[in-house]
């Protein structure tokens, strides 16, 4: 009687029913495939703080391209805050934050790098010059002349006296 209907999917020229889409699902149209180069092409964002972007001496910049220490010092520049509840209270920490659990030590190592120009006196040093300053400051005889960058307030440990009640 009547035609028979059918998919207008199917009766296209160079289509396989409804394998429209190549590998990956990227398309086979040839102007696309022309276009970008082939068809599974990932598009990858090169901004400037993406530290997984291409460097391509001739798009990006080259050698004065950021390395990935920059962008993540940027990025942490640019998201200093922590995330805050209504009421003030933390619910996220700013990425360089963390908390200690309650009973861990916290400690910064002894680094060149950090405590390079501090000045380090040792204890037995430290302690033969707590004798001499004693013998100074208890002699009428004999006055410091020479201000020392030490405190002499915690040079000087004072007996602690206990308090009965």
């Amino acid at each position: 009687m009547g035609k028979t209907r059918s998919s207008l999917k199917a009766n296209r020229t160079g289509s396989k029913g409804n394998a429209s889409k190549g590998v990956g699902g990227a398309t086979t149209n040839t102007k696309y495939q022309r276009r970008t180069g082939c068809v599974n092409k990932k598009q990858r964002s090169n901004h400037s703080l993406n530290p997984d972007r291409t460097t391509d001496p001739k798009t990006t910049g080259g050698v004065n391209a950021r390395s990935k220490a920059t962008i993540n010092r940027l990025r942490m520049y640019k998201h200093f805050k922590p995330i805050r509840a209504p009421n003030g209270k933390i619910l996220q920490a700013a990425p360089f934050q963390s908390w200690k659990n309650s009973g861990e030590v916290a400690r910064v190592e002894p680094h060149r790098k950090w405590f390079g120009n501090t000045r380090v006196v040792g204890q037995e040093q430290l302690q033969k010059f707590q004798e001499n300053l004693g013998k100074a400051i208890n002699d009428p005889f004999q006055v410091v002349m020479k201000q020392t960058r030490l405190p002499i307030s915690l040079l000087q440990e004072k007996a602690k006296v206990s308090q009965l009640f």
